[in-house]
């Protein structure tokens, strides 16, 4: 994994937005730049070199006009001069979307540490900002500003996660396995996109060439910390559900499996404990891993909510045009190829129905 900007300031001129990303210490800054001028095209510009704080504070200013005073933003109309500051102190970028006009760049503005795995924190994002790219603000088309709202409606503040130095779309063993520890803990890594939820909004960032160590790439599930002291060590008990961005959705309308196998909320939990008497680092200290996974029947089935109010529960539907069991085999061997040998199947499919009386 690359080393993450740890802080993101946005600045802003009516034709560009500049990104100023710093390390945790405050030493190593770096710039982004992003052009206004056809909000329709996503033109970057990432200068190679690192700046020290002074070099920074100089470039600001020469982009500033001359001026040494950053505006703060402002929504009064004509108030903006110089550089507008409009978001500070940011924890990284979730990437860039584009609906029927112009792009839209998305930071999280506000985040907070829930656990840590040795000395790896994680954290859950709490507040994004949305800022669109075109040089006049928000468009005022209907169709458009439709699109905003839809894509608004995913709440990014709830069960969402990440972290700078932990790969969290990946198991423990992973981690610690792809860990090259003789080069300073370098990962020989990439996320695994199947539980990155912001994977296509990087996409267009990337293919622009912008440095990893700008993105944060982020889980949808659950991440929970609990500690037990007994008299002769001190434990940390961690849980983290990774929730698949294959075949997602919600109940009812996501039943069963497609034809590549990938069946409907598929769910990877893992339990790791830490004796916290040890070393934080991964390689030395006292790590347990355990993982299991959950999802839905693996075969071609489906459910009508609209039957619901009728019989209480919709009906289900079965497919019964795969003589060879060809979904359920696609399935196993993904597991196959993922976890290994042996693979445990747990039914929990009832057999049956509660009758009223």
């Amino acid at each position: 994994m690359p080393c993450r900007l740890k802080k993101i300031t946005v600045y802003e001129t009516p034709g560009r937005f500049y990104i100023v990303g710093s390390d945790s210490a405050g030493t190593r800054y770096n710039v982004l730049k992003i052009d206004r001028i056809d909000s329709k095209v996503l033109l970057t510009g990432e200068p190679e070199c690192d700046y020290t704080r002074e070099e920074i504070l100089e470039l600001l200013t020469t982009i500033s006009e001359g001026s040494s005073v950053v505006y703060k933003s402002t929504n009064k109309k004509g108030q903006k001069h110089g550089l507008v500051e409009r978001v500070s102190n940011a924890f990284g970028i979730l990437g860039v979307v584009k609906f029927l006009e112009g792009y839209y760049f998305i930071v999280i503005t506000k985040a907070h540490a829930v656990a840590t795995v040795g000395y790896h924190p994680i954290y859950k994002i709490a507040e994004v900002a949305m800022l669109p790219i075109a040089m006049d603000g928000v468009t005022t088309s209907n169709e458009e500003q439709k699109y905003v709202k839809l894509f608004q409606s995913v709440d990014l503040t709830t069960d969402f996660y990440f972290s700078y130095t932990y790969d969290l779309s990946r198991s423990f063993q992973d981690n610690a396995l792809r860990t090259d520890w003789k080069n300073n803990g370098a990962k020989n890594i990439v996320a695994d996109e199947t539980f990155v939820w912001n994977h296509f909004l990087l996409e267009p960032l990337r293919k622009n060439l912008i440095s990893e160590r700008w993105f944060v790439e982020i889980v949808h599930g659950y991440v929970r910390q609990e500690y037990i002291f007994l008299p002769i060590c001190r434990l940390s008990f961690t849980l983290i559900g990774r929730r698949s961005t294959k075949y997602a959705g919600t109940r009812f309308l996501k039943r069963g499996a497609n034809p590549n196998g990938q069946v409907a909320n598929f769910v990877e939990t893992e339990q790791i404990i830490w004796d916290m008497t040890s070393s934080p680092n991964v390689a030395n200290g006292k790590f347990s891993s355990f993982v299991q996974i959950r999802g839905s029947v693996p075969m071609r089935w489906s459910q009508d909510p609209s039957t619901r109010g009728v019989v209480g529960k919709p009906l289900i539907l079965i497919d019964n045009h795969e003589p060879h069991a060809q979904t359920a085999a696609s399935h196993f061997r993904y597991l196959r190829n993922r976890y290994g040998n042996p693979i445990m199947i747990m039914n929990l499919i009832k057999k049956k129905r509660k009758t009223a009386t």
